[in-house]
């Protein structure tokens, strides 16, 4: 992999977890705060505390894996021009 395709990988996988983290923070937001609207308890804890803890956590881990399976390449930094030397 050349110097190019390893810059442009990792602005494609920076500005992916980018947009993820966005994506949690707005699902974290309305799970808890338009959860909060509905009086519905399990185990007497409200619902919103449910979906906004458990729930938010488990969307950013299958955020995460979809990521590393689907957008994120293994490769080495290290630049191959210089190992000939």
């Amino acid at each position: 992999m050349e110097k190019k395709e390893k810059e442009k990988q990792i602005r494609k996988e920076a500005k992916a977890t980018l947009w993820a983290v966005a994506a949690i923070v707005v699902f974290w937001f309305l799970s808890g705060l338009g959860v909060s609207r509905i009086h519905v308890t399990v185990f007497h804890t409200p619902l919103w505390v449910i979906t906004g803890c458990l729930g938010t956590w488990i969307f950013a881990i299958i955020l995460t894996v979809f990521l590393i399976k689907k957008l994120y390449r293994n490769f080495d930094l290290d630049d191959e021009e210089g190992k000939d030397e």
